[in-house]
This record gives C-alpha cells, sequence and structure tokens, in this order.
C-alpha cells in the first residue's frame, strides 16, 4: 500500500475496535494470479481469454456464476474441477506474481497495537493459515476465518461466527474488503464496511455500492 493508502485506511477504522480484513485483493496483491490461472483453463476449453481489466468487470461470487459468465459449461465440465483445476494453477503462478500490497505487514502491526483484527476469507481454511504463515502474517491476526472448500460460495456463516467469537459488538466492528460480496456481507453482519478499488472488481462496480470506496495501491491497464 502506499503511504496514503496506509493513512485513509487508519483514519476510516479510528472510531473501530475490530478490523475485518478481507484477505485475497484487499492485503495480498493476486489479481494476475488469477488471471493466468484462469485464462489457462479458458485455453483448455477454446474460452475467450481475459485482460486484468475484463477480470475486474466480470469476477463475482458465488464463484459459480463468474465461471458461467466466463462461458464454461458444467454439462461437459463439472464446477468442482474447474475449481480443482483453477486451484492448482493458481498456485503454480502465485510465487512468481502474488505479493503482499506494498506496506501491509506495518500497517496490520500498528493496528495490532491498540485494536483486534482478523481475515474473513472466501478461501479455504486449510489454504488461508498456509499463506498467511508464507507471508508471515499469521500471528498479526487474533481470528482467521476461511471456509471448509475453495468453491468460494460465501462467506457470510463464517462471518456470523467470527462476530460471535470476537466478543465485540457490530457497531464497534468494520470489513474491509474488495468486492460486492464483502458489502453484502458486512450489510447482513450489521457492521460497517471499507471497500479499496485495487483488487478482484474494479473501481466503478464498488463505487456503485458504496461511497466508502479507497484506491491507490497500484494501477491497471
Amino acid at each position: 500500500m502506499t503511504e496514503s493508502a496506509n493513512q485513509k485506511i487508519i483514519a476510516a477504522i479510528s472510531n473501530y475496535k475490530h478490523i475485518i480484513w478481507d484477505w485475497n485483493g484487499t492485503l495480498v496483491d493476486d489479481v494476475d494470479v488469477a488471471v493466468e490461472a484462469i485464462n489457462v483453463l479458458l485455453r483448455e476449453h477454446q474460452l475467450p481469454l481475459v485482460t486484468a481489466t475484463t477480470y475486474r468487470d466480470i469476477f463475482s461470487f458465488p464463484v459459480k456464476d463468474y465461471y458461467e459468465k466466463l462461458g464454461f459449461n458444467f454439462q461437459k465440465t463439472s464446477f468442482e474441477s474447474l475449481c480443482d483445476r483453477f486451484v492448482q494453477e493458481y498456485n503454480v503462478h502465485r510465487a512468481g506474481l502474488a505479493s503482499l500490497f506494498h506496506g501491509v505487514p506495518d500497517l496490520l502491526k500498528t493496528i495490532k497495537e491498540s485494536k483486534t483484527q482478523s481475515i474473513l476469507s472466501a478461501a479455504a481454511q486449510w489454504h488461508l493459515d498456509e499463506i498467511t504463515k508464507h507471508f508471515e502474517v499469521h500471528h498479526l491476526f487474533h481470528h482467521r476465518y476461511g471456509i471448509d472448500n475453495h468453491y468460494a460460495s460465501s462467506k457470510l456463516e463464517r462471518g456470523k461466527q467470527l462476530i460471535a467469537a470476537s466478543n465485540i459488538s457490530e457497531r464497534d466492528t468494520i470489513l474491509i474488503g474488495d468486492t460486492d460480496h464483502d458489502f453484502e456481507v458486512a450489510r447482513e453482519l450489521n457492521i460497517s464496511c471499507l471497500l479499496i478499488s485495487d483488487g478482484h472488481q474494479s473501481r466503478k462496480r464498488l463505487e456503485s455500492l458504496s461511497s466508502h470506496v479507497i484506491e491507490g495501491r497500484r494501477q491497471f491497464l
């Protein structure tokens, strides 16, 4: 993250006690990984490829709907097998392309000094645990909540469990994410939401949902 983005985040969360972070596209910059991985599948199925820009215009939750938008035929290839294949390719490409946004470790350390912070992710729990350890930020979170598979349907139920486990009221909690799903989950949990437009959905899409949108960490061509 740039210093200005850090400052905007710090200012936006100043009145909250519990900060819930999304992971992919919010703390880790992995849009290029997702684009490379999905393009492998698209080539295999002779479907049109996507750029980072077009990807951010169509990516959505549940991911099954997004796969349908891309043109995959679930009668020919099951959604589950496509997800399994995507995860394989994601893991191949992430080593060279995925990284934490600039300044994330320092930002997380600063927040941890005075607030509770957690992760709520649609990634599989095992992957979330492994990847946060890989980036050496695992210890900076009080709670890390993923889901029990890698089919990325919804994280709402896990969000309810996280709120209950935190023992911090909804009015003192804010979710920071990069997609409409984060916005919808926050609304269902009755908590505030801050959206960051440098991840898996475009600024235009996010600003159609909320006035609480910040950007500035990277540019997409």
